[in-house]
């Protein structure tokens, strides 16, 4: 898949990986060119996570990505595509689904989801573990108590790709 920016083709693929901690820019020390692949993968964020790069990236590689704030997509989308990437990661590795994940699931913003997604995610979970579910629990708590103070392991703060939800005005999200 490829995609034009400034007159050129860059290849999603290609970028996410290049700029990425275990790609070209860190290893040879290049951080502007790390920030410039990220930056590029929060404005395409739904190409790029559709992309066999994505489902091919380290943990260490992935953490960046799921704890920026301008993520052009939506935290259900990310909850899939992150459960997509444990998938492959546990079938290349012959590890578990919840042990591959477990270095990323922590930055998965569960409050935001809405109570019905939230209940099928758990439902989901309780079939393919992929999120602890004390971190669920969290999130439950967010809604219950409606305050996104209210669990401290839960982060709240809303991704520029986030749609509204109804729940969103209790939460006090606000957006960086």
């Amino acid at each position: 898949m490829a995609l034009s920016r400034d007159g050129g083709r860059w290849d999603v693929e290609f970028k996410a990986k290049l700029g990425l901690p275990d790609g070209v820019a860190v290893t040879f020390g290049l951080g502007p060119l790390q920030e410039r692949c990220i930056t590029f993968i929060e404005a395409h964020s739904q190409e790029a996570l559709r992309t066999r790069g994505f489902l091919e990236l380290s943990a260490t590689a992935l953490l960046p990505v799921l704890r920026s704030d301008k993520l052009c997509v939506d935290e259900a989308e990310l909850v899939k595509a992150a459960r997509n990437w444990a998938r492959v990661g546990a079938a290349v590795l012959e590890r578990p689904v919840a042990e591959v994940a477990a270095p990323v699931v922590r930055e998965l913003r569960l409050a935001l989801l809405a109570p019905a997604e939230l209940s099928a995610l758990e439902d989901q979970n309780r079939q393919e573990p992929l999120i602890p579910v004390e971190q669920i629990v969290e999130a439950w708590k967010c809604h219950a108590l409606r305050r996104g103070d209210a669990a401290p392991g839960a982060p709240c703060r809303r991704r520029r790709g986030t749609l509204p939800r109804d729940h969103h005005r209790f939460l006090d999200l606000r957006f960086k």
